[in-house]
């Protein structure tokens, strides 16, 4: 019983891992289940294909054919046919990072009843506890590289609008060429062909470099897909928030002349905007208002999105001058929380009021309301040019 436990512990413990990793938009604990088991069951017909296309394998060409297509091929179509047929049409399966973690959990079920078989048959000649501690640090997680592969694709093609059967066709190629890799080395060990020239130890170092690389593809496509993820369904968690220098002008520039278009396009014209940006976003005007006000930068992860400025127009009273989001990052909740912060900000400094100016025709005139501002007024500011900044001056009282 401590043999069986010591077995499956692997496959379970690899399923929490990537259970614990899908944090942002976790699945159904009875569908996980329900796949892990299913895992198992792609066992019976896994074996059945391999009994049947067995072959001698007196040929290193041989071996290349059991490893490549007789093994990894049946057993990853097997594993497929889970994901794709159980999985992939659940509802819950919702974002790309589920493609691998239905994927990983799949083949644990069938990496777990498969590592059983193993350690019981091996028990019979004393050498049960040997390949259960080899087999937890090789062939369960390598299942695991090549569940990842594959579901690092199929999630991708959920959620593609074209190229669908491509993204599939890829992913079992990779998580099958892996996994072929992987065996083909392992089924040298000891041929005739190969044991006069090439060691054991070479092939295992083979087979445990192979096994390395598909770990590296797995934990880059765990990212990927994670960082999805996170941009989904929190993406503030990875906000960070720093003070602005003159060195920074360079990357205000360029977030300004990303931002404006699509923030002012359908309310100024082109010739409007591009004269704004040109007399406010020079470096010689953004340099001098750094002198006067605070300029903060605005970072998801560490790519800079956005930017703000604020400061002081009287003793008890500060204004925010500029906040700014790339469009990708609009309605996320970044100008929220970077808000929120100056306004903290402020509190602590004794400060009553924060103004800002907003154009009488900007929708964002509804969001600072939201946070608590009322208009007190309009301006209508010659900007030079022929042109006006038709605003309402709105105000929050702090506190």
């Amino acid at each position: 019983m401590n043999l069986i436990a010591l077995a499956a512990a692997p496959g379970i413990a690899i399923c929490l891992f990537i259970f614990y990793r899908d944090r942002y938009n976790k699945e159904p604990l009875l569908n996980l289940i329900l796949t892990f088991l299913l895992g198992i069951l792609t066992a019976v017909p896994a074996v059945i294909i391999e009994f049947a296309f067995n072959t001698e394998t007196g040929s290193i060409a041989m071996v290349a054919v059991k490893a490549f297509l007789v093994v990894a091929l049946t057993e990853e179509l097997c594993k497929f046919a889970v994901l794709r047929w159980y999985s992939y049409p659940k509802k819950s399966f919702d974002e790309p990072l589920d493609g691998i973690v239905y994927g990983v959990v799949a083949s644990m079920g069938f990496a777990t009843i498969e590592n059983i078989l193993y350690v019981t048959r091996y028990a019979e000649m004393g050498m049960g506890y040997q390949v259960a501690l080899m087999r937890m640090f090789l062939s369960v997680p390598a299942h695991a590289t090549f569940g990842i592969l594959m579901g690092y694709y199929v999630g991708l093609a959920k959620f593609a609008t074209v190229n669908k059967t491509k993204l599939i066709i890829t992913g079992i190629f990779w998580a099958t060429f892996m996994h072929g890799v992987y065996d083909f080395f392992l089924f040298l060990q000891g041929h005739p062909d190969v044991k006069d020239y090439i060691s054991d130890g070479a092939l295992f170092i083979g087979a445990i470099v192979s096994f390395i690389i598909g770990i590296r593809l797995s934990l880059k496509h765990i990212k990927v897909h994670r960082r999805l993820s996170q941009m989904t369904h929190h993406p503030t968690e990875l906000l960070k928030i720093r003070k602005a220098a003159v060195r920074d002008i360079p990357v205000i520039q360029q977030l300004a002349y990303d931002s404006w278009p699509a923030t002012y396009g359908s309310i100024l014209s082109t010739e409007q905007i591009e004269y704004m940006l040109s007399s406010l976003y020079s470096s010689a005007t953004l340099e001098k208002d750094m002198q006067q006000n605070h300029f903060i930068l605005v970072y998801d992860d560490n790519v800079p999105v956005g930017f703000a400025a604020f400061g002081r127009i009287s003793q008890d009273t500060a204004k925010l001058h500029k906040i700014y989001f790339l469009p990708r990052m609009q309605g996320k909740g970044f100008g929220k929380l970077t808000l929120q912060q100056i306004i903290h900000a402020l509190k602590k400094n004794g400060t009553a009021y924060l103004q800002l100016n907003v154009n009488r025709h900007n929708p964002a005139r509804s969001f600072y309301e939201k946070m608590g501002f009322e208009v007190i007024r309009e301006e209508d500011i010659d900007i030079g040019n022929g042109y006006f900044m038709n605003d309402y001056v709105m105000e929050l009282k702090l506190g």
